[in-house]
């Protein structure tokens, strides 16, 4: 038995030792195996061994001590859990001899979650399950799980998708509140058209997709002296839901109307988004009006706007418009002829002025995913835009470019907002200007007039070296976001933008309405307004329906090629790392990967410019590529390619 100053010098020895240890804070971070991370708030990042990973969950704030391990990498111990933020689950219910577990679907979490007996309820193995975190493993080691709801089993029709809205916690019922409000709309509608000037002789139409019912928009573009006048006609759902009211809450719950293969998630009831509020043809319904000016070389030369009545002539589909602007006149009606025309004459001057004054997004096609009974893929459609979508497009813009213009002048509104680079990625995009383009090294890149003579300036140059830095550039820039104050969207290169197009389907554009009503009607100091934090949790739901429906793609991805493996498709490379490339097929535009692991010829990865090279093998972005689809593997959602001809070199 030790004595008191035996105790006294051990304690002591402790506390030395600890004085000469280096202690940290930061998050921790999993990965596909045992092992992790912690990546500290200094940016640095230390290897968390598989017997430490074991006491935390990924997302975790820890303290650790940091050890120095061989070539100045670090290793971390954990000392202290400050907070974890993981208190729900999804997963498979699975059950080894006595044991019952959850195998969640959390990225980076890889093991399995102990389910008490009393925690199961009436779940069965197999199933899939959404659960509770009721331990966390940091003090006893032991992390458990209570099951709150059963999802499915594996072969209910359509578990992927419910799989995903549990994942991802999106809301799919609507409140009491929010439902006996919808019911109460209807008859206000009447009511409310009654009230205000009816601008249905402008002859509006509305041109989407044959499927769309929730319709935002309906256009009309008249000849003028200098262009055109374009008139469109945007939902008005803003004058019949006040802000704070049910409806408003369960909207501004969702964010948006999350667009998921096979499924939609409306912002709004069904019965407003595709009924009341929805332009239908031949039906008086409440809109925005705004009537832009277009000059010839499609100057955008001023805007009004006011809250009228409007009654869309027709509902045309893309299919239609297209055929008629190819030169067949019976494919729309006749009353619509020169409309579209104008229309078709406007878009093309729009395009080229922001062609040459703002930039361009590219042109890619998009892929329709056509699911059978079961609701997984039965095939995949590559369709490519056609000329009415791009008409509708560019008429869209100018709405939301005025728009922008108008809501930075009062001050207030919801803007969408591009502010270039990454903060972290400015010293690698001035590194690799320094050696491609040396006079854009000094300029301030997140300025917008810089940045828009940096990008044009590569567009201009179709050499397969500058090509490739425009690619490289591209993997450097922020995402896009929604912001409470104005600033640019270098993205689009434009000084202000703002979407009012879409306030059936987006919070954001209903709050934007809001704001435009109120300085019309002269509330100029009491104008609607959204906070920091209110802009954010929009920004956050809406990016959190993409992530689902990626979730939700990839794992019917993963269902369709299981029977497909072996085959031979042409691809472009849209990822480059040392490991190998990520290769998106042409066909289908499903991603994969391809893993270059030859130890015996490794292949040299070249982090400024994004290529990866083996003697005369050199891969970089956007180079086309031929793959076997070698293997799938659902349970992880992963789909592995292999290379099959010599790849073209690289410039």
């Amino acid at each position: 038995m030790l004595n008191a100053d035996a105790l006294k010098q051990l304690t002591q020895l402790k506390t030395d030792i600890r004085s000469t240890k280096e202690y940290a804070e930061g998050r921790v971070r999993g990965s596909s195996g045992k092992f992790g991370f912690v990546v500290l708030d200094d940016g640095r990042e230390a290897f968390l061994p598989p017997a430490e990973m074991d006491r935390v969950f990924p997302g975790d704030r820890v303290r650790v001590s940091l050890n120095d391990e061989d070539k100045g990498k670090l290793s971390a111990e954990l000392d202290s859990l400050i907070d974890s933020e993981l208190k729900y689950l999804v997963g498979q219910y699975v059950q080894r001899g006595q044991g019952h577990f959850i195998q969640p679907s959390q990225p980076g979490l890889s093991r399995w979650i102990f389910l008490p007996p009393k925690a199961r309820g009436k779940a069965q193995p197999g199933e899939f399950i959404a659960c509770s975190v009721t331990r966390h493993p940091f003090k006893d080691g032991r992390s458990q799980a209570k099951v709150e709801r059963v999802i499915g089993k594996p072969e209910m029709p359509g578990i992927e998708h419910a799989f995903v809205v549990a994942q991802y916690q999106l809301p799919d019922q609507f409140s009491k509140e929010a439902l006996a409000q919808a019911e109460d709309i209807p008859a206000q509608l009447e009511t409310l058209c009654a009230e205000r000037k009816d601008m249905s002789d402008l002859g509006f139409v509305t041109i989407d997709a044959e499927t769309t019912k929730d319709m935002d928009d309906a256009l009309a573009v008249t000849e003028s002296d200098s262009g055109w006048t374009l008139h469109i006609a945007v939902a008005d759902p803003a004058s019949l839901i006040e802000p704070g009211s049910a409806l408003d809450k369960d909207a501004r719950q969702r964010a948006n109307s999350v667009y998921l293969t096979g499924e939609t998630l409306p912002m709004l009831p069904a019965s407003l988004c595709e009924n009341s509020f929805s332009l239908l043809a031949n039906e008086l319904r409440p809109a925005l009006v705004m009537h832009i000016e277009v000059g010839k070389d499609g100057t955008l030369n001023g805007f009004e706007y006011e809250f009228a009545a409007v009654r869309s002539q027709h509902k045309l589909s893309y299919a239609q418009v297209a055929r008629f602007i190819d030169g067949d006149e019976s494919a729309v009606p006749v009353e619509q002829h020169a409309s579209l025309r104008h229309l078709d004459a406007l878009s093309k001057a729009r395009a080229e002025y922001r062609a040459g004054h703002s930039l361009v997004m590219e042109d890619r096609p998009d892929y329709a995913l056509i699911l059978n009974a079961q609701r997984k893929i039965e095939r995949i459609e590559k369709q490519e835009r056609t000329t009415a979508q791009r008409m509708v497009e560019e008429a869209m813009l100018a709405t939301n470019i005025c728009a922008g213009k108008k809501l930075a002048e009062l001050g207030a509104g919801c803007f969408s907002i591009h502010l270039g680079f990454r903060d972290e990625r400015m010293a690698e995009v001035r590194a690799l200007l320094k050696e491609t383009l040396p006079e854009f090294t000094e300029l301030d890149l997140l300025d917008l007039d810089n940045y828009l003579k940096l990008v044009k300036h590569l567009e201009s140059h179709s050499e397969p070296a500058m090509q490739n830095v425009l690619a490289v550039l591209k993997r450097m820039l922020r995402p896009g976001e929604l912001s409470h104050t104005a600033a640019a969207h270098l993205g689009l290169g434009l000084t202000h933008y703002a979407t009012v197009t879409s306030p059936i389907r987006k919070f954001n554009d209903l709050h934007n309405h809001r704001v435009l009503r109120a300085a019309l009607e002269g509330e100029g100091a009491n104008l609607p307004s959204l906070d920091a934090s209110s802009s954010e949790s929009l920004q956050q739901r809406v990016a959190t329906g993409r992530q689902a429906d990626r979730a939700l793609q990839q794992w019917l991805y993963c269902q369709f090629l299981e029977n497909r493996i072996g085959e031979t498709h042409t691809g472009k490379i849209t990822l480059v790392n040392g490991a190998g490339i990520g290769v998106r097929l042409e066909e289908y535009g499903v991603n994969g990967f391809v893993r270059f692991n030859s130890k015996k010829q490794p292949f040299e990865f070249d982090g400024k410019h994004l290529r990866i090279t083996r003697g005369e093998e050199s891969f970089q972005l956007e180079q086309d590529v031929q793959v076997k689809i070698s293997a799938v593997d659902t349970d992880k959602r992963r789909i592995a390619f292999e290379l099959v001809t010599e790849a073209t070199p690289a410039a």
